[in-house]
């Protein structure tokens, strides 16, 4: 690897070069100095306005669906992309055109002359306008609109001849901004389509509305539940009084097969009473005969007849009497009145069956206008709700859309526009060290330059100094003859 440590030789060698040619060094340094220092003064001055803007979140960034969801917020998760949207915007060339066309193409270039030549002579000169499309395209490069890192804050710039004009250009453009924003993210269908959908939704409320009233009113329905209740009631009354009617029935029926067995078993007459007789007719005669032969006085015949007598008075004189058995006439009356008894029950059973048959019947019936009914209210229920969610988003978008109207955004001006009297450009005094900085390296560098091109030594001095040698001798320069 070669040396690269400067030597002392080398050092006198740039010292010598600089020495040598240091007027000309200081000649090109100064002319250009000067030639900058001379050109800012005279260059048009530069003027800029800025203004900055907040992006934060808002309205704009919550999306309504036309077809009822719900709300979503949209999703800007990552860095600097809703401001880097609004910048997008800003930087659009409608903007531009439209920035131009409020403000006015000689608005723009009409300015006062703020350069050392017009604030020394005050002269004016007439400027001629440029073209609308010459215009566009001096805004364009004079504004400046970028984000600042790390934030939601836009920084607009503009930078123009006029410090006036460039306040009111940057005022003007984030006012378009902030119309250009609302229409941007105003959804003018989406508002319409709220609406007829709202007063679409409406009317099907009102006609289902209308279609439950005149079945409730055809069918005389006031409370189905309530109806229920109360048939259910009676039909539970009705089948335990059946049951209650099938037991009586089944006893009376088991009466009769009981009564009836027991007549079948008597006889239909029966011997009513038996009775003894002491007043027979022999016996009567008997007497009769014992006084008259005690009138006769007849002993043994007397004797004869009252032992006949005796004998007959201790023969029994039974009399029997038959006739209807009191048990069966009994019986029979029993018979009859649960025969009464068991035809009754069979109506009365009869009558419930179709008493239970007409609850079950009514019943059904509920439960078919029942599935009528709900299909009705389900009906009628989502009509409302449908109406109301789209009504409440109507009523939303419509606060939007004024809203809009009135310019009321996310975008907040942090701090407007003024005019600021001093320039930005040219920066004199950077020009100028700029220009000595190369006006000095411009000089070394043509030092050098022409010590490359004539490598000649033109005096003692040049030698002594370069070399380190002592001079021998000098040989002058041989002059022209003259004529």
């Amino acid at each position: 690897m070669p040396d690269q440590t400067v030597t002392p030789a080398q050092i006198r060698t740039v010292l010598y070069v600089v020495k040598k040619h240091k007027w000309k060094i200081l000649t090109l340094f100064f002319s250009t100095v000067i030639t900058v220092a001379v050109g800012s003064m005279m260059a048009t001055p530069i003027f800029r306005s800025s203004a900055q803007l907040l992006v934060k979140p808002g309205r704009e960034d919550i999306y309504v669906s036309p077809t009822g969801g719900s709300p979503s917020v949209i999703d800007y998760s990552r860095e600097g992309e809703k401001v880097n949207a609004e910048v997008a915007i800003l930087k659009s060339i409608g903007l531009v055109v439209d920035l131009v066309d409020r403000i006015g193409v000689n608005s723009f270039f009409n300015y006062p002359d703020r350069t050392l030549k017009g604030r020394l002579f005050g002269k004016k000169e007439a400027k001629e306008m440029p073209t609308v499309e010459e215009a566009y395209k001096a805004v364009v490069q004079s504004l400046d609109v970028s984000a600042v890192p790390r934030s939601s804050v836009i920084d607009i710039a503009f930078e123009w001849p006029d410090p006036v004009i460039a306040a009111r250009v940057v005022n003007t453009m984030v006012d378009l901004y902030l119309e250009k924003h609302v229409e941007v993210h105003r959804n003018p269908q989406t508002y319409d389509l709220l609406e007829k959908q709202a007063q679409k939704w409406e009317a099907d409320l009102k006609e289902s509305e209308r279609e439950l009233e005149t079945f409730k009113r055809r069918h005389g329905i006031t409370s189905l539940a309530q109806q229920r209740t109360i048939l259910l009631g009676r039909l539970s009354e009705a089948k335990s009084q059946r049951a209650k009617t099938d037991s009586e029935t089944q006893e009376t029926m088991e009466l009769v097969a009981s009564l009836e067995g027991q007549l079948s078993n008597l006889d239909q007459r029966v011997q009513l009473q038996e009775t003894v007789n002491p007043t027979s007719s022999t016996l009567a005669a008997l007497k009769a005969k014992l006084v008259d032969l005690e009138l006769q006085g007849l002993k043994e015949e007397i004797e004869h007849v009252k032992q006949m007598i005796a004998e007959e008075e201790k023969k029994e004189q039974k009399v029997v009497v038959s006739g209807e058995s009191p048990v069966r006439q009994k019986l029979e009356s029993d018979l009859l009145s649960a025969r009464a008894r068991l035809k009754g029950l069979n109506a009365r059973e009869k009558s419930e069956k179709m008493q239970i048959a007409d609850y079950e019947e009514q019943l059904k019936t509920i439960d078919s206008y029942e599935n009528k009914l709900n299909e009705l209210e389900r009906e009628a229920s989502i009509n409302d709700a449908n109406y109301k969610l789209y009504l409440t988003k109507f009523e939303e978008a419509k606060i939007s859309e004024s809203m809009d109207k009135q310019r009321i955004s996310n975008v907040r001006v942090i701090e407007p526009a003024v005019p600021i009297m001093k320039p930005v450009k040219p920066k004199k005094r950077l020009n100028v060290l700029i220009g000595g900085f190369l006006g000095l390296v411009a000089g070394i560098g043509m030092a050098f330059l022409l010590e490359f091109i004539h490598p000649v030594f033109r005096t003692r001095e040049d030698v002594d100094q370069f070399l380190g040698l002592p001079v021998l001798a000098i040989l002058p320069r041989e002059k022209p003859k003259q004529a």
